[in-house]
Order: C-alpha cells, then sequence, then structure tokens
C-alpha cells in the first residue's frame, strides 16, 4: 500500500499543474499585452513634453527676443524719422528763400507680423507747435535806408517751436525731435544729441520764427505744408553804435549744449542762460565794432499763411536828387515787414500829393496819389517840377504806407533840388533861394525867413578882418551881400550858418573860417576861395551842403571840411592847388557823399565817412610828392562806381562794410593799391586797379570783380574767402 501511495499521489497532482500552469500561462500573455501598452504611453508622453517645450520656448521668445526684435523696430523707426526730420529743416531752409514745399513724418511705428509671437498694435506719434514766445534783437544799428527802422532800439518777434514725439514701447529712453527755428536735436530726458545752430555764423546771424497750429497725435504717415511767411531774401547790414548788439531766443535746448555750439564763433562775445516755466532764454552778445548780416525769415507750419503787416517803409531810388524845372523825376518805395522783407499789396501814398514848391506828386500806375506795392514790395511814384524857380530851391515829399485800417504806420521823406541844368550839367553859382532882407542876418527861429525876434548881424571884423558872427543863432548871408572879399581873415559863424554867396581871401595870411556850431552849413551853388593866403576850414557838429559848390585853396595851406553829420558834396569841386597840403572831408558821425565831384590836391588826401562814403562818378586826384589818397569808413561801405582815382602815391580804400568798383579806373603811378573791406566784399564789373608796385584786395566774405583788369609789378594780392576774378 505503501508503495501505491505516491502513485497514487503523483497522478491526483499532474492535472493541477496543468491547471496551473495554463493559468500562469494566461497570465503571462495578459501580461505580455500589458507591456506593449506601456510603450504606447511612453509616445504620448514624449509628444506632450515635445510640445510644452516648444510652449516654453515660444513663451521665452515672447519674453526676451520679441521685445528686443521690437526695439531694434523702434530704433530703426527713429532712424527713419530723424531721416525725415532732417528733410523737414531743408524744407524749412527752402521756405526761408521764398520757396513752398511739403514735408512728410512717419509719425507712428508699425511692428511686423510674426508667426508663433505676439506683436503689438502699430504705435503713434504726437506733432504739435508749442505756444508762441519772443525772440528778441536790441542794438542793432542798419546802414543805408533801413536805419531808420533799425535805429538800434529793441525790436520783439513770436516764434514757436516744432516737437515730433513717437510713442515707443520698448526703447528706455523716449525721444523728442525738436526744431526751434535757430536749432534742431534730438532731446532725450537729461540730454540731447544731432544739435546743429544757424544763429550765429562768422559775421552772419540768421534768426527763422516758426509759426503754425498743429496738435495731432497718429499712428500713419503725415504730410504737411512749409510755407515762406516772411522769405528773408536780404540781409540787413547792421553794426552797434556803443552798446552791442544782443539776441535772446527761446529754446529747450541746454545751456551746456549751446556753449558747445557757439564756442567757435569768434564774433560771440558773451552768452547768458535764463531758465524758465515753458521756456529757457538763451542771449548772445556780439563782438562790438564790427559789422554784421543780419536775415529775419518767417516760416509757416501746415497754415496758409497770411500776408506780413508792414512795418516801414524805404526809399529805393530817387531821393537826394537834382531835378530841373518842369521836369518829372521818379521815386521808389519799398514796404517791408518787421522781418525786414518786402511786403506785396501794401497801400502807399503820397502825402501830400501838392509839395509845398507846387510839385505834383503821383502813382505811376494809378495816376492818383495811392496804389499797392507789388510782388517785390515795391511801388513807383512820379514827381513833377514847378515850370519857374529863383535860383536854387529846395523841395520835398512824403509817401506813407497803411494799415488794414488805414492807419499810417510809417513814411519816407524825399528831398529833391530845383536847378537848372539838372544832376549831370550842375551849374554853381545858383545858390538856394532864401528871404533877403538887403542884409546878414540871425534866423532865430531857423525858418529861413526874416521875421519875428530875427535881428541884422553886422560885420565886426577888425583891421581889415570881415567877421559875421551870429552866437548861439543862425547865420544868414544873403544874395544880396554880395561876395565877400577880403585880403584878411573872413569869419562867418553862428548855431549853423546858411551861406548865399561867394567868399574870396585874397591876402598871403588870410584865412577862411565857416565855423556852423553844433548846427548845420547850407552854402549850395557857392564858390569858397583863398588865393595865396592860409588855411580853408569849413566847420559844423550837423550836416553840410555843399553840393555844386566850390571850394578851392590856392595857396599852401591846407583844406579841411568836417562835420558831425552828414557831408553833401555832390557835383562839387574841392581844389587844393599847392604842393605838400592835405586836403580833409570828414563826418565824424554821418555819411559822405560826393557823387560826380571834382576833388583833387598835391598833398595828401583824405576822405572819411564813418558810415559810408559815395564816390560814384566822381573824380579824385592826387598826383604831387608822393601824396596819400585815403577813402575810409569805419562802419558802413564805400560805393566808387565809375570813380576816376589817380594818385603817385598809396591809394587806400578801407571800409567795414561792401566796397563797389563797377567801372571805376584806381591807379597808383608810383606806390601801391590797397583796397579792403573789413566786413563784406568787395565787388565790381569791368574796374581797372593797377599799382607801380602792389595791388592788395582783401574782402571778408568775397571778392567778384568779374572782367575786370588788375595789375602790378608782380601778381595782385587777392584776399577772400571767395574770389572770381
Amino acid at each position: 500500500m505503501t508503495h501505491n501511495t505516491p502513485n497514487n499521489t503523483q497522478y491526483t497532482q499532474s492535472p493541477l499543474r496543468h491547471v496551473l500552469r495554463g493559468l500562469v500561462a494566461g497570465a503571462a500573455r495578459r501580461g505580455s499585452h500589458l507591456r506593449g501598452d506601456r510603450r504606447g504611453a511612453s509616445a504620448i508622453l514624449g509628444t506632450m513634453l515635445a510640445f510644452a517645450l516648444v510652449v516654453s520656448l515660444v513663451a521665452m521668445v515672447q519674453v526676451s527676443a520679441v521685445p528686443a526684435w521690437n526695439q531694434q523696430t523702434e530704433f530703426e523707426h527713429l532712424t527713419a524719422a530723424e531721416t525725415d526730420f532732417a528733410a523737414f529743416d531743408e524744407s524749412v531752409a527752402k521756405a526761408v528763400d521764398g520757396r513752398q514745399t511739403r514735408a512728410t513724418l512717419d509719425a507712428g511705428v508699425d511692428y511686423p507680423t510674426r508667426a508663433l509671437f505676439v506683436s503689438p498694435a502699430a504705435g503713434s506719434g504726437s506733432l504739435r507747435t508749442t505756444d508762441p514766445a519772443t525772440a528778441r534783437i536790441s542794438g542793432a544799428v542798419a546802414t543805408g535806408e533801413t536805419g531808420t527802422y533799425w535805429d538800434g532800439s529793441e525790436h520783439a518777434f513770436d516764434t514757436q517751436q516744432f516737437v515730433y514725439r513717437p510713442d515707443y514701447r520698448y526703447l528706455q529712453s523716449e525721444p523728442s525731435l525738436v526744431h526751434e527755428g535757430t536749432a534742431q536735436y534730438t532731446a532725450y530726458a537729461g540730454s540731447e544729441v544731432g544739435a546743429t545752430q544757424s544763429l550765429v555764423d562768422g559775421t552772419k546771424v540768421s534768426l527763422v520764427f516758426l509759426e503754425g497750429d498743429i496738435d495731432t497725435a497718429t499712428s500713419e504717415a503725415t504730410t504737411f505744408g512749409v510755407v515762406p511767411l516772411s522769405a528773408g531774401t536780404d540781409y540787413i547790414t547792421v553794426t552797434d553804435a556803443g552798446t552791442p548788439i544782443t539776441i535772446s531766443v527761446p529754446t529747450r535746448l541746454s545751456e551746456d549744449t549751446w556753449r558747445d555750439l557757439l564756442a567757435d564763433e569768434p564774433n560771440v562775445r558773451s552768452i547768458a542762460y535764463a531758465t524758465g516755466t515753458d521756456y529757457n532764454t538763451l542771449t548772445v552778445e556780439l563782438a562790438p565794432g564790427k559789422t554784421y548780416d543780419l536775415r529775419l525769415s518767417r516760416v509757416g507750419i501746415d497754415t496758409p499763411g497770411a500776408l506780413q503787416a508792414p512795418a516801414y517803409i524805404v526809399d529805393v531810388e530817387g531821393d537826394n536828387a537834382v531835378v530841373p524845372p518842369g521836369s518829372s523825376h521818379r521815386a521808389v518805395v519799398e514796404v517791408r515787414d518787421a522781418q525786414n522783407n518786402p511786403v506785396p499789396n501794401a497801400v502807399v501814398k503820397a502825402s501830400p500829393g501838392l509839395t509845398a514848391e507846387s510839385g505834383r506828386v503821383v502813382a505811376r500806375d494809378t495816376d492818383t496819389v495811392s496804389t499797392v506795392t507789388d510782388s517785390d514790395g515795391r511801388a513807383t511814384f512820379v514827381y513833377t517840377a514847378t515850370g519857374s524857380i529863383d535860383g536854387v530851391v529846395n523841395d520835398e515829399f512824403d509817401v506813407v504806407v497803411e494799415d488794414a485800417a488805414g492807419a499810417t504806420v510809417d513814411r519816407v521823406t524825399f528831398d529833391v533840388q530845383l536847378r537848372e541844368g539838372g544832376v549831370t550839367d550842375p551849374l554853381r553859382g545858383l545858390v538856394a533861394a532864401v528871404d533877403d532882407p538887403g542884409f546878414v542876418y540871425a534866423d532865430v527861429d531857423g525858418n529861413g525867413e526874416f521875421d519875428g525876434a530875427d535881428y541884422r548881424v553886422n560885420d565886426t571884423g577888425t583891421g581889415g578882418d570881415v567877421k559875421y558872427d551870429a552866437g548861439t543863432d543862425r547865420l544868414v548871408v544873403p544874395p544880396s551881400t554880395g561876395t565877400i572879399v577880403s585880403d584878411r581873415d573872413i569869419t562867418l559863424a553862428g548855431d549853423g550858418v546858411s551861406l548865399h554867396v561867394d567868399v574870396v581871401a585874397t591876402g598871403s595870411n588870410s584865412r577862411v573860417d565857416v565855423d556852423a556850431g553844433s548846427g548845420s552849413l547850407a552854402a549850395v551853388g557857392v564858390s569858397v576861395t583863398s588865393v595865396s593866403g592860409k588855411d580853408i576850414t569849413v566847420t559844423a557838429g550837423d550836416e553840410i551842403d555843399l553840393s555844386g559848390a566850390s571850394v578851392t585853396q590856392g595857396s599852401k595851406a591846407g583844406l579841411s571840411i568836417e562835420a558831425g553829420g552828414d557831408v553833401d558834396l555832390d557835383n562839387a569841386g574841392v581844389t587844393v592847388a599847392q604842393d605838400s597840403n592835405s586836403l580833409r572831408i570828414v563826418s565824424t558821425d554821418g555819411f559822405v557823399s560826393a557823387r560826380s565831384a571834382d576833388i583833387s590836391g598835391k598833398g595828401d588826401i583824405r576822405i572819411d565817412g564813418t558810415d559810408g562814403v559815395d564816390l560814384a562818378g566822381a573824380g579824385l586826384s592826387g598826383v604831387k610828392d608822393n601824396g596819400a589818397l585815403d577813402v575810409v569808413s569805419a562802419r558802413g561801405g564805400v560805393n566808387l562806381n565809375g570813380v576816376v582815382m589817380l594818385g603817385d602815391g598809396d591809394i587806400v580804400v578801407d571800409a567795414e562794410g561792401n566796397v563797389f568798383v563797377v567801372g571805376a579806373n584806381i591807379a597808383s603811378t608810383k606806390t601801391d593799391v590797397v583796397i579792403t573791406s573789413d566786413g563784406g566784399m568787395v565787388s565790381g564789373r569791368e574796374a581797372a586797379i593797377s599799382a607801380e608796385d602792389d595791388v592788395t584786395i582783401t574782402a571778408a566774405v568775397r571778392i567778384y570783380l568779374p572782367d575786370s583788369s588788375i595789375e602790378d609789378e608782380d601778381t595782385p594780392e587777392l584776399n577772400a574767402p571767395e574770389k572770381e576774378v
């Protein structure tokens, strides 16, 4: 039995093991299916991880790289905007020259669209003109016809600034592009870059006043007009009268930047800078004693513009003319605005239309007393003289300019002299008419008539001297006195002198002294002669009028004509006949005019007009003992058009302003010719300039002598930044 038990046990366990094996095999089969499922889950997880990685990368780029890219876009837009702003500055320059243009600024930045990334909407920018502020100029005294307006007083001008500010999201410092008229720059918080200025350039001073009404924000490119409201086509030649010229402009440009911009300008004497609430104020003081070219312009921004109001009127042609009786004479005026630029369509009138000497004045285009200025701001009037005169008669008439309401803004006076023969054939000896009671008298009230408190002045000379002295009153020597002749001294004195007779000193020791004190001297057409005596001196604290006169020094003595104001020697003859005697014609604070005059001497000749010298058509001769021939103007220019200037010593022309030599003939037969314009140019066609030794021509701005002949023993010396010969 024991033997069979294992057999039975073995038999009974075999089916169970089989079942168990089946179960295990099934479980194994089910297990192998579970392992396949785990491989699918890993692929999905990997995809999810990759997607998360891409999302994270996109987020990182969006957070870090996209702002950097957009910042670069903004920087590129700023660079393009600065280019547009430079083009706008060029448009302003064109408007200053009278040309209307248009300018464009791309106000808003356009961010590019990028796949997978978010970019902001297009940005905007603001364009605006600021509130008006005031620029000022003081101390500027003009030479020539504008001197009545530019007389050193202060002139004020409204001006604005043009500002463009883009609205950037990424650049750390938001800039503003600013144009102030006299400066342009890009402003950041606490600093500026790219600043330029046009206020002072050597002796040129330029102010551009901006005017507009812009205040807009846009994301689009904006185009607007740049309009010349007052085109600065002409410079005003100005200097100071003892008080330096100062220019003040409103600005937001920093003081340090202004000092850097003006550091190399030698004529900027000092800079002051005052801070303000809306604007700061820059004040520039110019070096005194120099001549400057001042240019003023007004430019409109996105405005149709309006005619500038007239500020003053000047004579262009026709003043101080000699007119034959019964003939007509043309007078041209020009109306200018506050910037010294022409005003078209301004109402101008002859006032009155009938003069004190019965001359008639009408506008040429209307044949009435009134007209309007043309596109150049000019109008022409015709003066017709009376048909009969007594001797030489002075006449005058006014032309006024009116504002829109009909009120007189300014006037200009034309002086004319009625004389038979006219300016081309002056008859010396025809003297100005005056009230003549039959004796020398004192004109106490200065009205040219013997009336009221006027009294007779007797000859108080002793020992053969002739002396008429009115003391503190004006001395009048009328035609009835007859020629004053003496072999002793002749003295005519007063606080002003009107001389209507010839004066002749015949003695070897006699002298002639005409002294108008602090007043003026009028001796039109008379003859003053020293045959063989001592000096002739003619002096006045105010003006001297010797037009058409003859002043002759026949002996070995000097001749001096000196005035505090203007000296008029048009058509006169001034002569020193003997050797080694000086001839001086001086205006210490005025202008010397000697058009078509004959001036000759045999010693040194000096013509000195502080505010200018006009020798057009004159003849100057100094041909003895190497005498110098000097023409000088400390503040003005010299007109030598058509002059004949001959000397055997040095010929020196030295002016602060321009020197004109159109058709001039200037020659030194023994030494040098030196022509200098310290602050302007030497200009003229068909001039002939020669010297035995050297010709030296110097100009601060330009030498312009086309079709001219310049000769010396070697090679003429020409000194100027620009030369055309």
